[in-house]
């Protein structure tokens, strides 16, 4: 069944495009995360700049009015308090040179305390100023006196310019006010600053008052924005609006209640004070608002004269330039990426169309087409290395194929005659138990190859049971060859010789006549006189043989002569030994395989458990059964593992 497949060619196009989206949008990212607080520490420094520039020239112009304010209150007091003439005509022509002097200035005029200037009146104040005269530009005068004071009732002793001074002592500044200006016939925003005149003694005698209009306000906060949407207002020290441009009445309302920032309905709340702006150093402070989705901060900037200057710039304003860097970056890279996937497309699949080729070639090795032609390249990089060892793949494994042919038909063949060796050497091992009257029998061999080196063999002669139980050094067709030599000299020899010892001996010499590959097998031969119970044998360097009494109690006989195995001295002396056997008791004699068989943990069956496993197996227990009993506890310590050797068990038991 064919299965979805995405080609190299495609992975990478994908691969390469995504890497560089991601590179971009990390780029993006530290451009933003960056590149903000960047942007915003140079709005703010811009914004401060621009304030203290505009800042510089307002606070020039208040200067200089309060510097003339200073200069002609000094000429005043040095002529009153030097018993210099001090008349009406001398105060207006100081008032009026210092209008013609400074340009800003509507009006001037000294107001005094009562009795200081005419003995005799509560009120005497001289005033010069532009903003009466019928003729654009001419300076009139007043005069107020108590008569005056009586027709229009006006007593500037109680006005604020006049009373904050007085209880002071200092120069002030007036919140600006509305003035109706004659010659021009509009109102205009005035300031007063107003300058205590004292005598000789330092007590005060009055006040020398400048109205100032600050019409050049407007103009100058609407000149300073530093961004499109900035606002710059002038605020007292109450922040009330001295001047706020955005309002239609740019003159009237306080940051409380009247909008002072673009596109956004924000006002201070009632609870802050002018304390409360964050002021810094150099009488600057910064604070960030946000209303709806629009974000804003405010620089403000104290003056000398307590006044406040106030910058509102919106975030949109701030970032555009970012935001634009930001679109023009990710068009140009959407672009890119277009272009380099249309590019790479074609690139890509040029430069992987060998591995496609490649691809092709060993699907069909896969499927048995060994002689499919391998794709040559001449890359000289990595390609033509690939191909070259396609090449040589597909030539070592079709010389595999035919040296695994030939290798299978061989083992074929031997797996054949290792059948038919495995077949005759099975019927080499006697099957058949006789019935006996006064005993029992049975054997088992069960090889660990094909064929094994384990061997049992006996026959009867009259009441007399002969047995051997041998085995062979080392396993497979070697071990099976020398079992059946030592079956066939057995049976030779048991019927013109007498003792066991004597066949032993014999066995030892054909082995070590023709044994070039210096193999031995052990054995125990035996003759047992199934009436008595009289047993005749010669241990050639075997297991010892087990035996279960008639009262169940297992023991391992241990012979009395350490006899070689046979197969490794020629003419070595054997001797044999007798033993009795009670009725009722059996005869077990076995191969290491059982004893050293092993399990996973590499632990042996050993001894210990054969004797444990030999009493529980009486006399009530068929030879047959007791084999088979002895196989499964067996397979249940080697938890049913491949045997490590051939096991063989020979069962004799003596009827009671």
């Amino acid at each position: 069944m064919k299965t979805n497949k995405h080609s190299f060619a495609s992975r990478l196009i994908t691969r390469t495009v995504l890497t560089t989206s991601i590179i971009f949008l990390a780029t993006v990212s530290v451009i933003i995360f960056k590149g903000g607080p960047v942007m915003y520490d140079r709005a703010v420094e811009y914004s401060g700049q621009c304030l203290r520039a505009s800042l510089l020239d307002v606070q020039t112009k208040i200067s200089t009015i309060e510097a003339m304010a200073s200069a002609t209150v000094s000429t005043f007091e040095e002529h009153y308090n030097g018993n210099h003439i001090i008349d009406t005509a001398a105060c207006y022509s100081l008032l009026r040179k210092t209008i013609e002097n400074n340009t800003g200035i509507i009006g001037c005029g000294f107001f005094f305390e009562p009795h200081k200037y005419i003995r005799g009146n509560r009120f005497a104040g001289l005033y010069s100023t532009t903003a009466l005269s019928g003729n654009s530009g001419e300076i009139s005068t007043e005069w107020d006196d108590d008569i005056s004071f009586a027709e229009d009732g006006y007593d500037y002793s109680e006005q604020e310019w006049y009373s904050l001074a007085r209880e002071s002592g200092k120069p002030i500044w007036i919140s600006p006010f509305l003035e109706y200006i004659v010659t021009t016939d509009y109102q205009t925003l005035v300031s007063s600053y107003s300058y205590p005149v004292k005598d000789k003694n330092g007590d005060f005698i009055g006040i020398f008052a400048i109205d100032i209009s600050l019409d050049w306000l407007y103009d100058k906060l609407v000149g300073i924005r530093p961004y499109e949407h900035s606002n710059v207002v002038l605020a007292d020290n109450e922040l009330n609006f001295i001047c706020n441009p955005l309002s239609q009445n740019p003159y009237e309302g306080s940051m409380y209640d009247t909008p002072f920032v673009q596109e956004m309905d924000y006002t201070l709340d009632r609870s802050l004070t002018v304390n409360d702006l964050y002021f810094y150093e150099d009488n600057i402070g910064v604070t960030e608002i946000s209303e709806g989705g629009d974000k804003a901060f405010l620089i403000f900037q104290e003056m000398e004269n307590g006044w406040i200057l106030c910058t509102a710039s919106l975030y949109d304003d701030i970032f555009s330039d970012l935001i634009g860097l930001i679109l023009l970056i990710s068009t140009i890279t959407v672009i890119c990426l277009i272009l380099m996937f249309i590019m790479s497309r074609r690139v890509i699949h040029k430069v992987s169309e060998p591995i496609r080729d490649f691809a092709e070639a060993t699907s069909k090795i896969t499927e048995g087409r060994f002689d499919v032609p391998i794709p040559q390249v001449n890359t000289k990089d990595e390609l033509e290395e690939l191909g070259n060892a396609l090449i040589y793949m597909q030539e070592s494994v079709t010389d595999y194929i035919a040296r695994l042919k030939t290798t299978t038909a061989e083992k074929e063949r031997l797996a054949s005659e290792l059948s038919v060796a495995r077949g005759i050497q099975s019927k080499m091992l006697n099957t058949e138990f006789p019935e006996m009257e006064h005993a029992g029998l049975s054997a088992s061999c069960i090889p660990a190859r094909e064929v094994g080196g384990d061997l049992y063999d006996f026959f009867i002669d009259g009441k007399y049971l002969y047995f051997i139980v041998g085995d062979v050094s080392g396993k497979g067709v070697p071990a099976a060859l020398l079992m059946a030599i030592t079956i066939a000299a057995f049976r030779a020899l048991n019927k013109k010789l007498h003792t066991m010892a004597e066949i032993t001996g014999l066995i030892n010499n054909t082995f070590c006549r023709s044994n070039r590959e210096m193999m031995f097998v052990t054995t125990i031969v035996g003759r047992l006189d199934t009436e008595t119970g009289e047993l005749e044998i010669c241990n050639g360097g075997h297991n010892p043989m087990m035996i279960v009494s008639p009262d169940g109690k297992a023991s391992l006989y241990n012979a009395k002569h350490k006899n070689l195995a046979c197969g490794i001295m020629e003419d070595f002396p054997y001797e044999g030994e007798s033993l009795t056997l009670e009725k009722g008791s059996r005869l077990i004699v076995y191969t290491d395989g059982i004893s050293e068989a092993e399990n996973a943990d590499k632990s042996q069956y050993g001894e210990p458990r054969l004797l444990e496993w030999g009493e529980t197996c009486g006399p009530d227990v068929s030879d047959a059964d007791a084999i088979e009993s002895l196989i499964s506890s067996v397979n249940t310590f080697t938890e049913d593992n491949e045997p490590n050797d051939d096991r063989t068990i020979l069962c004799i038991s003596l009827k009671g």
